[in-house]
């Protein structure tokens, strides 16, 4: 390793240098603001003509070629300058006392590989994905597809392009750089692991997503061969599919993707340790190319069912028999589903489940979820609900063998209390009069009015898919309108206020119409008749309203039958004769028992009811539901001496760390059964609990 004062303009002139930005980095990141505040450093140096550090670049030396682990978005704007005051001096000759070749062949270009045909290296940087096209193409003042015009890389060309365009004098912007002072890091081939110094380096730089971490890691093993494997093979296929211009989904596959292998929640912050920890415990040997294509061929078969889950994409024709169910559940929105889709996904393609099951299970998911936007429900406690009812459903099917998928997944949700369970057609029909159901996203209004229609129509979401590609002009109708007129109070009658808060934004005032909304205020018979009117709809969700002569409190409570009976057909309460083998024992946390050796299946904080798999699934859900239920214990941990040990802000020091909600604050589940429950006892006490509201049941 050799470490040497610099500054930015020498380093990048040197003769015959070939700057290489590895495949493990980011594509550039740099923002408006980034270069608003260069160029201030700029000018301000220009004008007090004084030094001024610019960071640090840590390069590898492999013979004529820098490889750049660190330092590479610094690198790249000050080249990306470079270029825009090369175009500037060819146009505008009298404008720098530095010649346009000069400033090519000093910066820009690789005389020496240009002159032996080495085409690749004749530009001297070469960067990572589509950016490195994007460079060249710049460079070469080539024309640049409309979506590479949206790049970073291009905007930030022409905010320097245009802010040096409007500026005399441009060689001093060029000489200036010997300013901007750098402390550079050589590695040889023979030093310290990459990976190792690049973790170590504390960039004043945009923050690496843990995307970016799970690129450098994976592309920085020891063995070059090994490396290439993964690369071409694996890595490749992960950017292109997941990478778009400035923006990637590498983070949340990887997220999706631990979630759906190890079955508990993983925190958003937590993606890249957990990946490193799931790696390293796979891969003893990174020359292992064997252990490798185990280890990446999971990763792929579980990025095709994100792909499909979250894009529709089924590029193979994998999943075509279900693919208007995924499409459902995506124009949803609610992604804390994929990572149990991408279990039952992956039972399916081992044959384990076969096409029907699946569809059967999509339709009880796609049920679970609408009853409860019905209800107005929170998603809060989905994420540890999906991320662990795969298990939860393979426990019970190795307990009762013969019984389907379908069945035990109906039984497990009908079994849930408390936040996440399944609404009963009670609660249904309640919802249907009262919940101000189209306060709610846009999304969710438009899937479940649709959704009308095209289940009666025994089509495959014919009509939510032209919603989706904007092919249809649809509006969500309020039938009686939210500002009443006289005509609307004389129909609706004496109480007509206390009528229309009640039901102005209920389901059974919606519907979906053609017409302009600048008629939506028109009389009840107007609205009929009208072009594109009720009476001339084809929707089968208006067939209720054509045949309607008024629209009061007796038609308003009339269509809330109708809506219930909508709902029943579409999405009926799933219903199993499955029973579990009942042999469990309950226990209260403060009964005087050893839990050591014992299995838990479900636990009971302050009345509600989770079913969980382990010990460290049930701890977790205990001291997040009394965190949330009690914020102040977080400065009571903090101060206790015990408690301290397990739940504190600084989860990287501990052993399994769980993130606590969306808190900073994480819990050890690394301990023996009992400290948890000690731990539990501690928290029980200072909150003053009953013995009644924390209780286990074990299997016997």
């Amino acid at each position: 390793m050799k470490v040497t004062h610099n500054n930015i303009k020498d380093f990048l002139y040197t003769p015959g240098k070939y700057f290489v930005i590895p495949d493990f980095q980011r594509p550039y990141s740099w923002e408006k603001s980034n270069v608003d505040s260069f160029l201030s450093d700029l000018e301000t140096v220009l004008e007090r003509n004084k030094a001024h550090f610019f960071g640090s670049v840590v390069y590898i030396n492999e013979g004529d070629d820098s490889v750049i682990i660190d330092g590479q978005q610094r690198s790249t704007t000050v080249l990306l300058m470079l270029t825009a005051l090369y175009h500037l001096a060819l146009e505008h000759p009298e404008k720098s006392a530095i010649p346009a070749e000069q400033i090519m062949k000093s910066y820009l270009f690789n005389e020496f590989a240009a002159r032996i045909g080495n085409e690749e290296n004749r530009i001297k940087l070469r960067t990572v994905t589509t950016d490195n096209e994007i460079f060249e193409r710049i460079f070469e003042r080539a024309k640049l597809a409309e979506k590479h015009q949206e790049s970073k890389l291009y905007r930030v060309y022409f905010q320097f392009y245009n802010y040096f365009a409007a500026r005399d004098s441009l060689d001093r912007y060029i000489n200036i750089l010997d300013k901007f002072e750098i402390v550079t890091i050589a590695l040889d081939a023979g030093d310290d692991n990459p990976q190792e110094v690049f973790e170590s380096i504390n960039s004043t730089g945009k923050p690496l997503s843990d995307g970016d971490k799970i690129r450098n890691f994976a592309l920085m093993l020891s063995d070059k061969q090994a490396r290439q494997l993964v690369l071409e093979k694996y890595w490749n296929v992960v950017e292109r599919n997941l990478t778009v211009v400035n923006k990637d989904y590498i983070t949340d596959f990887f997220r999706m993707y631990l979630v759906s292998v190890l079955q508990h929640d993983v925190k958003l912050e937590l993606v890249y340790p957990e990946f490193k920890r799931q790696f390293e415990q796979a891969i003893t040997d990174q020359s292992d190319t064997a252990s490798l294509e185990a280890f990446y061929g999971v990763v792929l078969r579980q990025l095709e069912h994100y792909l499909f889950l979250k894009f529709n994409r089924d590029d193979n024709g994998l999943y075509t028999d279900f693919k208007d169910k995924a499409f459902r559940l995506n124009f949803l929105k609610i992604e804390i589903v994929n990572p149990f889709l991408m279990k039952l996904l992956d039972r399916y393609r081992a044959g384990e489940l076969d096409s029907a099951a699946v569809q059967r299970v999509f339709e009880i998911v796609e049920t679970f979820l609408v009853r409860r936007i019905i209800c107005n429900m929170a998603t809060t406690g989905l994420n540890n609900l999906f991320s662990i009812l795969d298990k939860e459903v393979s426990a019970q099917l190795q307990a009762t063998p013969g019984a389907s998928y379908g069945d035990v997944l109906t039984f497990v949700l009908n079994e849930r209390t408390g936040a996440t369970h399944l609404p009963t057609n009670a609660e249904v029909e309640l919802a249907v009069s009262s919940n101000p159901f189209y306060k709610q996203r846009n999304w969710y209004n438009n899937f479940i009015l649709s959704s009308v229609d095209d289940k009666a129509q025994s089509k495959e979401s014919a009509l939510l898919h032209q919603i989706a590609r904007g092919d249809v002009e649809l509006s969500i109708e309020h039938i009686m309108p939210q500002t009443l007129t006289s005509d609307w109070q004389d129909m609706l009658g004496p109480d007509y206020e206390n009528i229309h808060n009640r039901y102005v934004h209920t389901l059974p005032n919606l519907t979906l119409t053609g017409y302009n909304s600048k008629y939506s205020n028109n009389d009840f018979v107007t609205k009929k008749t009208i072009e594109n009117g009720f009476n001339q709809s084809p929707l089968h969700i208006n067939s209720f309203v054509r045949a309607a002569e008024t629209w009061d409190e007796a038609a308003l409570t009339a269509r809330a039958t109708w809506w219930n009976d909508q709902i029943n057909k579409i999405w009926p309460l799933p219903t199993t004769s499955y029973q579990a083998p009942n042999d469990d024992i309950e226990y209260m946390f403060k009964d005087d028992e050893d839990l050591s050796h014992t299995k838990v299946k479900r636990v009971s904080i302050l009345g509600e009811t989770t079913r969980v798999e382990s010990w460290a699934d049930a701890f977790e859900v205990i001291v997040e539901k009394l965190f949330s239920e009690n914020p102040d214990l977080y400065d009571f941990v903090s101060e206790d001496s015990f408690l301290s040990r397990y739940i504190r802000p600084d989860g990287d020091k501990l052993l399994k760390p769980r993130q606590i909600n969306d808190s900073s604050y994480s819990l050890e589940t690394g301990t023996n059964t009992n400290y948890k429950k000690l731990i539990v006892m501690k928290l029980s006490e200072h909150l003053e609990l009953d013995d009644e509201d924390v209780k286990v049941v074990i299997a016997k």
